[in-house]
């Protein structure tokens, strides 16, 4: 009867086995076997190999995604932030034409006058009425019936003041009239504004030869503006209904619609003519 326990007769089986495989393997005697076991084998360690490479590609693309995501998002934010500076830098630049063409204008003005920039903050609501808020008052020397104007020519004159501000009547209002000099014949007329806004000139003699492009300049006549500042430029001229004078459309080259900065001559007197027309009563 044998002593050996069946757990030593497996292992002894198993080595014994083990060894004879091997020995079949080198000899090259069970290969068909090998290749027949290996196909299936290699199907699941393609598939294994395959899936595991798809989900370190899957997540080396998101892992791409999200910092692409966040690039873009940082790009974004610098896009942005340069598109505030460069609007900024073109608003300085805007007013900083705006003021050297007022200085411009200030340095080539023949006249002795002197001038109080302003900026427009504000205009009349009502259609019929056409008038602007200054920024200035008499804290800046401004005083009623000072004339307002630009580079580009007159745009009214003030009608009301406080301390810190004022308001300008624009001679585009109906109730705007400006006494006027043709440039090249020197015939006189009046520049009305209109309830749609346009300037025309009126009263103008039906001998006077009126030339389509002949600038419009202030006369001085009544002393509601000094002489010679711009007005307009005129054109088409007609007779008027009752056929007594000449009228004609007169286009500003101010516009009013975009006023934001304007100069206020502010030394400017009227010449005071009440004493003549008192000793003539």
């Amino acid at each position: 009867m044998s002593n050996r326990s069946p757990r030593g007769t497996a292992i002894v089986m198993a080595v014994f086995i083990s060894a004879a495989i091997m020995a079949l393997s080198i000899l090259g005697t069970i290969r068909p076997v090998e290749n027949t076991a290996r196909t299936p084998l290699s199907i699941v360690q393609n598939f294994f190999g395959g899936f595991s490479q798809s989900i370190d590609s899957t997540a080396a693309e998101l892992a791409e995604l999200r910092t692409l995501r966040e690039r873009n998002n940082e790009l974004e934010n610098s896009l942005a932030l340069l598109q505030s500076e460069v609007a900024e830098l073109r608003e300085i630049r805007s007013d900083y034409d705006r003021l050297a063409e007022l200085v411009n204008y200030v340095n080539q003005s023949s006249a002795d006058w002197r001038y109080v920039a302003a900026d427009v903050i504000g205009e009349d609501s009502m259609p019929t009425l056409r008038t602007i808020h200054l920024n200035r008052g008499t804290r800046d020397g401004v005083a009623v019936n000072d004339p307002v104007v630009t580079a580009q020519g007159l745009v009214g004159k003030v009608t009301k003041v406080s301390a810190t501000g004022c308001e300008v009547l624009l001679i585009t209002d109906q109730t705007s009239g400006v006494n006027v000099r043709l440039q090249t014949t020197r015939d006189k007329g009046l520049v009305e504004g209109t309830l749609s806004g346009d300037l025309v000139l009126r009263f103008v003699n039906t001998d006077v030869p009126i030339q389509s492009g002949d600038l419009v300049l202030t006369s001085g006549e009544t002393q509601t503006f000094p002489p010679n500042l711009i007005v307009g430029q005129v054109s088409s001229p007609t007779l008027s209904e009752d056929k007594l004078f000449q009228e004609a459309p007169v286009t500003s080259f101010v516009d009013f619609e975009r006023l934001e900065i304007v100069l206020v001559i502010t030394n400017w007197e009227p010449v005071d003519l009440e004493v003549f027309e008192e000793q003539v009563q």
